[in-house]
């Protein structure tokens, strides 16, 4: 072997050396390593409402990927004592299973907070009381939280009022992930055709946390969600709205941002993140409801707007009439004049859905009163015409004029409907929602429409005299939105041909072309978004911690993880190691992206600080 020669063999012998050994510190004469997971407190759980209270907490935590588990008041007195509080890597107290608590129980949690740095999350009306009976004179967080909340009313009892949620600004709604066009011109919370939202707050005033959202009585702002920081990294959130009694009342976003933004951004916990490869996501949704669409469809497609790479959730009315039988103002997809060329051109910039049943308007009105078997009996002509022209199974759905009642989705599952349009949830990721506690399907998965303020459609912003830059700077505030949290958002129009919408739809293609290229943004069908979803929802995973240096994660699904996402908190210091190949790493903002590339079924990484 020549000098050349062994000097290169050495050289590449050092680099392996040095690339194995960081990786090797997992050997038994290490420190054991913990596992990391966020506690959900639940100290009372009785009722049928403190049980769906703690069901929607885990429902949500299982959505967005954090690992946790849920602490008894036996979990609560060990904090303190045993060793297993280094797990605990964030602390969530919800409401009403939480406002029965004894003095040790709040002291324990002022200590996680002051003596070790943790972050918490109270929400509502934690430390109440002793008992169901009766109320302490100030509840036992309140100075913790630096929040006087739960005040008594006149009659010195604790009681809740109707009240709007403004944040102190729109940059401040954005960093609590917030959905642009959710907050209304007061930078208050705000829905589809409703305008400013109420929600559920005690009275409450500030002790000297810092306030970030509010309400107004009488000219005094009460807290609705406050920050307190300590000087040793501890946090305390507080939150001053019964937020899973919303979510299991079809409005997700307020307990999703909530979570979110406390587990992402103050406590920094490790999760997986529910999109495709760990970016945002798009769903441009067309409704496509009669023949009256037949021209808008045509010059939508001269002008370029349908793209292979752009794919569109295309959801149609199949029949031949709209608001009554024999009318012929259909979009009749079964007709070689009329819906059939279209339908057929437009299989290959999209997927097709179904929108409602057969007769668009006749459907939208009556569907209430209808026997079932007869709205079946609607629907069933709708899918089996769509079916029947594409050759290809329909597993989209969105209901007309928004009208969706429960009874409609045990139809749409065993047609093997995966997806559908809801006018619920508004502004909020796609979710397993719920209405009246319970669910409205376990097996689809609910796209929320995306409003901006009280308008969904583009249609409505132009009847509604929104100015076209406002639309077009919330499109673009969107997608910023989608790449930045990594979250998948759907909006919803009509298609057409006048100017105004036009403009703004190619406005957004232009940006989320800008997005793709970049690779930030993943543009699909809801049905590609919801295959991704129920196979996210079958990884398990642990992630642990070694000292400060090393975290070993291990990934399981049974379908295998290709596209499965880990995010993970490194800070300023991007020096780090990965072990294992098939991952690709981003870094971004301190934060660590660990995208699995093949289609293992298990996969064990491990990652070192250098």
């Amino acid at each position: 072997m020549s000098l050349k020669s062994k000097k290169t063999a050495f050289f590449l012998i050092g680099m392996v050396i040095l690339l194995v050994l960081p990786a090797l510190g997992h050997l038994s004469w290490a420190q054991p390593a913990r596992t990391i997971q966020v506690g959900v407190l639940a100290i009372d759980r009785q009722t049928d409402q403190e049980k769906f209270t703690l069901s929607v907490y885990e429902q949500l935590l299982k959505e967005e990927g954090f690992p946790y588990r849920i602490l008894s008041r036996n979990d609560l007195e060990n904090l303190m004592t045993d060793d297993s509080r280094d797990d605990l890597a964030a602390l969530i107290v919800p409401e009403y299973v939480n406002a029965v608590m004894s003095p040790a129980d709040a002291d324990a949690i002022s200590s996680y907070v002051k003596e070790k740095g943790g972050k918490v999350l109270l929400v509502l009306d934690p430390a109440i009381g002793p008992d169901n009976r009766s109320f302490y004179p100030i509840p036992l967080l309140t100075g913790l939280a630096e929040v006087n909340y739960c005040l008594p009313a006149a009659d010195g009892n604790i009681s809740y009022y109707p009240g709007h949620w403004y944040f102190t600004g729109k940059e401040m709604g954005r960093k609590w992930g917030v959905t642009p066009g959710k907050l209304d011109q007061d930078d208050a919370f705000s829905s589809y055709s409703y305008g400013k939202l109420k929600f559920e707050h005690s009275r409450a005033g500030s002790a000297g946390a810092r306030v970030i959202a509010s309400d107004q009585i009488g000219g005094a702002g009460n807290v609705v969600l406050s920050e307190k920081q300590y000087d040793n990294g501890g946090t305390v959130i507080y939150a001053n709205v019964p937020l899973g009694k919303y979510k299991l009342n079809s409005d997700d976003l307020p307990a999703r941002s909530v979570l979110r933004t406390f587990l992402i951004h103050y406590a920094s916990i490790p999760r997986l993140v529910n999109s495709p490869g760990g970016k945002g996501g798009i769903v441009f949704n067309l409704h496509v409801c009669s023949n009256a669409y037949l021209r808008s469809l045509t010059v939508m497609m001269m002008q370029g707007l349908f793209r292979p790479d752009q794919p569109f959730s295309i959801h149609y009315t199949a029949g031949p009439d709209n608001y009554r039988l024999g009318d012929g103002l259909g979009f009749d997809a079964g007709s070689n004049f009329k819906g059939r060329p279209l339908l057929q051109l437009l299989q290959d910039y999209g997927e097709t859905g179904s929108h409602g049943g057969w007769i668009h308007n006749f459907f939208a009105e009556r569907l209430e009163s209808l026997p079932p078997e007869q709205a079946f009996q609607f629907l069933a002509w709708n899918f089996d015409t769509l079916e029947a022209v594409t050759g290809e199974k329909v597993l989209e759905y969105s209901a007309p004029g928004g009208n969706h009642p429960p009874w409609i989705n045990t139809w749409l599952e065993k047609q093997g409907v995966t997806a559908f349009y809801y006018a619920g949830d508004t502004g909020s990721s796609p979710t397993r929602s719920r209405f009246d506690n319970d669910y409205i399907s376990r097996k689809m998965w609910a796209f929320p429409i995306t409003p901006y303020r009280k308008y969904a459609s583009l249609e409505e912003m132009q009847r509604g005299h929104v100015p076209i830059d406002e639309v077009k700077q919330w499109m673009e505030d969107l997608l910023d939105f989608t790449a930045g949290e990594r979250t998948i958002r759907m909006i919803y129009t009509h298609p057409s041909d006048n100017r105004y919408c036009l403009d703004a739809i190619q406005t957004f293609e232009r940006k989320a072309e800008d997005k793709q290229r970049e690779g930030r943004l993943t543009f699909a069908p809801m049905s590609r978004f919801a295959a991704f979803l129920n196979r996210y929802m079958e990884t398990s995973w642990t992630i642990k911690k070694q000292g400060e240096q090393s975290y070993f994660i291990d990934l399981r699904n049974p379908e295998g993880l290709k596209d499965i996402t880990v995010a993970l908190y490194l800070g300023d210091d991007s020096s780090y190691f990965v072990w294992d190949g098939n991952v690709q790493t981003v870094f971004e903002d301190g934060w660590l992206y660990l995208t699995v590339t093949s289609d293992e079924r298990e996969k064990h990484i491990e990652v070192r600080r250098i």
